[in-house]
């Protein structure tokens, strides 16, 4: 089979479009594609113009760890079987997120010819890999193959899009997108004449009854261990129905920043600069404070009691959903099958008095779940984080680079099995196709994970560690015992200060 062939039948042949609104502010100097200048163009075709890969080997890092890389473990044999007959075979390294960045950058800067050829990351992560050269422009080798090329920015969600491009360059190509999401045991809403909550409302509507009824003794609970229902007794006096990791948890990395947005807020300047000290961030911290205290109210609906325990490790709060000691719990996206998995494989096809199976345990969508004011367009926005497929700068060779953009569409147009790890995917292609949609785990649990357009992303700054890092921080000090007596506005102020001050720091650099 002739290779133009091979891309025509597998890839949706568009022309390539690169948006001018696209482009990211550079404080830093630097970047732009300055590593192109060391690819040596050894690049060949053959007699249709097709260009001609002889045993390219494409060495790929990526920071999709478990349970997840498993999935993209089978989208990468899918590349191997496909173009293995063509020249191109690839391999995947998984690396810990705690330490891809140090050891990437360590790679790239003393030891290249181990570095990696393609990297998968979080998309965030982009301005500042492509200030630092860390990796290359890709625009030039989808140009490359002329009229075989058939990649196109318009078949992919464009807020994650927008998230590769680097000074109006594309920097990568976005695999997926996914973000935190409330666990809920709503077999025990059900049981207690309560609903599913999808706005905040909502939520502290249900919270209040669920405490109101356990201090009634009328709370029905189980765990998932046992088949009957009894009436709560022993969870203490004061009954906690969320449970959140402590200070540092995964929380941190989704609530504040969402936060901002579903209350008018943005987290990033036109420059890159932090913008997410608003009053909005300020109310619902504030409110989560209220709700460790059991103090304060919901637009002038007091709490009945402490909604949240935020002092508990990641197994506590597993062992507090199993048990039906707790109902909710924030968490990622990614060990979401996994969960469901393990619930359903004790109480499977468990039904209820209609004679319906359900599920004991579900998600919700974080839309509208930190909104004051719900009836606004912005209150169903949802920060958003995506991983995207790069090439590496240790890639000298033109030939090497057009396999590596080759690589880096197909996993993306092709990744309706890496979804089942809890993520959305980038590429509208396969968000909106029937494959995906007829696949078990999409009606289980992916179409609850929120609406791929309200997803909203970091933006395009080279400073993610002081915008991002800093505002993390920000959630983490509300539920500090040492920081009980300090306003939530001192804090919010004293966190934007110290990410003023680091990106101060790095541009005098």
């Amino acid at each position: 089979m002739k290779f133009k062939k091979l891309l025509t039948v597998m890839l949706s042949a568009v022309m390539m479009t690169v948006p001018a609104f696209a482009t990211v502010a550079c404080t830093n100097g630097g970047g732009g594609g300055n590593a192109l200048d060391n690819v040596v163009n050894d690049l060949e075709f053959n007699e249709y113009g097709e260009p001609i890969f002889n045993n390219v080997q494409l060495k790929v890092w990526s920071i999709i760890g478990n349970p997840d890389d498993t999935y993209f473990a089978q989208v990468n044999t899918m590349f191997n079987d496909y173009y293995r007959g063509n020249g191109v075979t690839a391999t995947v390294s998984p690396i810990a997120n705690a330490d891809f960045y140090t050891q990437l950058s360590n790679t790239i800067n003393t030891d290249i010819e181990n570095a990696p050829d393609v990297v998968i990351f979080h998309s965030e992560r982009l301005p500042m890999l492509a200030a630092s050269d860390v990796i290359l422009p890709m625009d030039t080798f989808y140009s490359a193959l002329g009229e075989g090329s058939t990649f196109s920015v318009d078949n992919y969600v464009k807020t994650v899009m927008d998230e590769c491009y680097y000074k109006g360059k594309i920097y990568g190509v976005p695999l997926d997108m996914h973000a935190g999401v409330w666990y809920c045991r709503q077999d025990i809403l059900e049981k207690n004449g309560l609903e599913v909550p999808h706005t905040l409302s909502e939520f502290v509507e249900v919270n209040n009854e669920l405490i109101k009824l356990y201090n009634a003794g009328n709370l029905w609970y189980r765990g998932l261990e046992k088949t009957s229902w009894t009436k709560a007794k022993d969870f203490g006096s004061e009954y906690t129905p969320v449970v959140m990791s402590a200070a540092g948890g995964i929380e941190t990395g989704w609530i504040p920043q969402t936060a901002v947005l579903q209350n008018g807020g943005k987290l990033t300047k036109a420059n890159g600069y932090p913008d997410w000290k608003t009053e909005g961030l300020q109310n619902v911290m504030e409110m989560f404070r209220d709700w460790q205290n059991g103090t304060g109210d919901f637009k002038g609906t007091p709490y009945a009691g402490k909604f949240v325990d935020p002092l508990s490790s990641p197994e506590t709060v597993w062992s507090n959903l199993s048990s039906g000691k707790s109902v909710f719990s924030f968490e990622g996206t990614w060990w979401t099958e996994s969960r469901l998995n393990e619930y359903e494989s004790v109480l499977l096809n468990k039904t209820d008095d209609a004679g319906n199976t359900y599920n004991p345990l579900t998600i919700i969508s974080p839309s509208k779940m930190f909104a004051l004011d719900e009836s606004k367009d912005y209150a169903s926005n949802v920060y958003g984080v995506g991983h995207c497929v790069s090439i590496c700068r240790s890639v000298t060779s033109k030939t090497k680079c057009v396999a590596a953009a080759l690589y880096a569409q197909f996993v993306t147009e092709n990744s309706e099995e890496y979804t089942r790890g809890g993520h959305l995917p980038a590429n509208k292609s396969v968000l909106n196709s029937d494959k995906l949609k007829s696949m078990s785990h999409y009606e289980r649990y992916l179409n609850k994970m929120g609406n791929p357009d309200d997803f909203v992303m970091l933006g395009g700054t080279e400073y993610y560690s002081a915008v991002y890092e800093c505002l993390k921080n920000v959630y983490a000090d509300v539920f500090l015992s040492t920081k009980k007596t300090t306003s939530v506005s001192q804090l919010i102020n004293s966190r934007y200060n110290e990410a003023l001050n680091m990106i101060s720091a790095e541009e005098g650099l």
